[in-house]
């Protein structure tokens, strides 16, 4: 029982509550002791869950070291709980620096734990601190609505047990998806510049509105109280869900420009190498036309008996027909140019080629795509066989125009290991996708064409079908 005494003076009047002696009090106080550490021990050991296993590839220590990091940000959580921002205490007026404690502690551990920047690492804090205290305050909404007794600390563990329950799967659509999406994206540090502004706004706005006395004692609510905190808790899970989700499009987005700008300039590349290749081509193709005159000295030299003569023209005409010697693969002329200019490479470094090619002049691909296409293709099958330490080094070339489809097939030997992630080939020469390939892709796409690439421990197989724009 309390007895109050009333003290009037002509300023104000003062309520002076007078605590009478009430056996079993100290036991009173245990329990709810022991109900707010497991009311928030409880909350954090699920929060820790969704939070860190997001973060498993990111652990600077094993995953024991990791737990103890963990248990340690909780019993920290518990205690600063205690001490400020229990009920029955003056600690209250300190509320503001336990929040602010508690948000440098768990950014440091988190800092300790995780290889994340501090800035995501601030961002991931105050999330999980709003987190928090939405599932407190829409507890304590619950039981004011059902009318149940809220002064208890059982009820209120009671209330948050509840409602914890019922937040797992938003948590773990928050956590266990998007952030995890965030984490395998490997966003770059200036992305949280200031997007940990956010959850730092939404808990300022609570914190102004009712943390001050919040949890310790009961205050009234009223309509307007309740609708408020709903709309803040939903609000908020809403700001965080959409705000992950920006992250996610953003970086989508940023990537698919630098990819394009990446295939952009191994295009223009591709497109000056093609040149130079057409040019060399002609090149030896206008030579033959001089070989008459050749032929006409090399006749002088043998009529007049010069052989020291004959012999040395001899020594310098060879390599010259050796370097201009043509054979011609196929009709088309962009693919002949590059299977000659490939072939030769797999000739000098001892590759053995198997090459059937039968396409038309107008095949009905435009010329700069079938460069990418051949290009590509032809090229990194070549390197994978010139990569190799030891075994046969082989590549075979099938190429064919049927109907409307222009069908390539391209198997070769490789020695280095498939670098493959989330279906998308990585390169073995540069971190990061293979552009040749990505490039190949664009091309297929743009001819509603299909690619398909197999492999086994021996050969790497690329089989791609392309629609052609004209007719056979």
């Amino acid at each position: 029982m309390v007895n109050r005494t009333v003290v009037r003076s002509k300023k104000k009047t003062v309520y002076v509550a007078a605590k009478r002696y009430i056996p079993g009090r100290r036991h009173s106080v245990d329990t709810d002791l022991i109900c707010i550490a497991v009311r928030v021990a409880v909350t954090c050991m699920v929060f820790a869950y969704i939070v860190y296993a997001p973060l498993r590839c990111r652990y600077k220590h094993n995953v024991p070291v990791t737990c103890l990091l963990v248990l340690l940000l909780i019993a920290i959580t518990v205690a600063v709980t205690i001490l400020f921002l229990s009920s029955g205490r003056n600690y209250y007026k300190y509320s503001t620096f336990g929040i602010l404690l508690w948000i440098f502690l768990a950014v440091l551990i988190f800092y300790l734990s995780v290889r994340c920047s501090r800035l995501e690492i601030l961002f991931l804090v105050l999330v999980v601190l709003n987190l928090y205290v939405n599932i407190m305050v829409v507890g304590k909404v619950m039981g004011h609505v059902l009318h149940l007794p809220f002064s208890c600390e059982l009820s209120k563990l009671l209330y948050a047990v509840l409602v914890l329950i019922g937040y797992i799967p938003l948590l773990g659509s928050l956590f266990l998806d998007l952030y995890k999406k965030v984490i395998e994206l490997n966003v770059a540090s200036s992305f949280w510049r200031f997007i940990w502004v956010i959850p730092a706004l939404t808990y300022l706005v609570f914190y102004v509105k009712f943390i001050s006395d919040y949890w310790k004692r009961p205050v009234h609510m009223g309509t307007g109280d309740i609708l408020f905190t709903i709309l803040w808790s939903f609000t908020t899970y809403a700001l965080f869900w959409v705000t992950l989700q920006m992250i996610i499009q953003t970086h989508e987005g940023i990537s698919a420009m630098e990819d394009t700008k990446r295939i952009t300039m191994q295009l223009e590349m591709q497109k000056e190498r093609y040149e130079k290749l057409l040019e060399n081509i002609e090149s030896t193709r206008r030579l033959r036309h001089d070989w008459r005159h050749h032929l006409m000295s090399l006749n002088g030299f043998s009529e007049n008996g010069d052989m020291e003569q004959l012999q040395s023209y001899l020594k310098k005409l060879i390599p010259e027909y050796e370097a201009c010697r043509d054979f011609s693969l196929c009709k088309n002329h962009v693919a002949d140019v590059i299977l000659q200019h490939y072939a030769g490479m797999a000739q000098n470094h001892g590759i053995e080629t198997e090459i059937t090619v039968d396409l038309p002049e107008e095949c009905g691909i435009a010329d700069t795509d079938l460069c990418i296409i051949f290009g590509n293709l032809v090229e990194n099958a070549a390197e994978a066989c010139i990569a190799q330490s030891e075994g046969r080094k082989y590549i075979k070339v099938n190429a064919c125009r049927k109907g409307r489809q222009l069908i390539l097939t391209i198997k070769n030997t490789y020695g280095n290991q498939i670098n493959r992630q989330k279906g998308r080939f990585s390169s073995t020469k540069h971190e990061g996708a293979g552009i040749g390939l990505e490039s190949v892709n664009k091309v297929v796409e743009k001819y509603q064409g299909v690619m398909n690439v197999e492999y086994d421990k021996t050969y790497f197989t690329v089989c791609v079908m392309l629609n052609a724009q004209t007719k056979p």
